[in-house]
């Protein structure tokens, strides 16, 4: 007897449609957690920043912040963010991962607090390990869902 997958000649037909329609659930649901106006919402928000930190995708974070955010007290403005964090041209993080501590929601506001781990590779030749706590104040945007307001980061040794 032949296995099913050899008998079957829409098997694979079949198998990249699942895939397919796998893929697009899994984003719909994940855009649509960004979206939603609540812990969740913030919290996926922030899993989209981790994904972003990593590629080192300025313009990308840049666009997850307010038009007037504020990336700790020296960088001001989503321009300002971008051109900050595009002159790191020599790291290349190879890791970043936050875990939240609490969100407590205002409206259509929301302040998370939690801590990080990255670990970065400077120049090629010297990895780094970064850890600390943040605090981001969130903003809603009904078109556009979460976007940070204000983040600083504190380091801990």
């Amino acid at each position: 007897m032949q296995p099913f997958f050899r008998r079957n000649t829409n098997y694979k037909l079949l198998s990249g449609r699942f895939c397919s329609i796998i893929i697009v659930i899994t984003l719909l649901i994940l855009s649509s957690c960004k979206n939603q106006h609540n812990r969740a919402g913030v919290e996926a928000a922030m899993k989209q920043y981790d994904h972003l930190i990593k590629k080192l995708d300025a313009d990308s974070i840049s666009l997850l912040y307010t038009a007037n955010g504020n990336l700790g007290d020296i960088v001001h403005g989503r321009d300002s963010i971008k051109k900050f964090l595009s002159s790191f041209l020599n790291v290349r993080v190879l890791s970043q991962v936050s875990s939240t501590k609490s969100i407590d929601m205002y409206g259509d506001s929301a302040t998370q607090k939690g801590s990080y781990q990255q670990m970065d590779l400077i120049a090629e030749k010297d990895t780094v390990r970064v850890n600390g706590e943040y605090t981001a104040h969130w903003e809603w945007i009904p078109s556009d869902g979460w976007h940070i307001k204000y983040m600083v980061t504190k380091p801990i040794h």
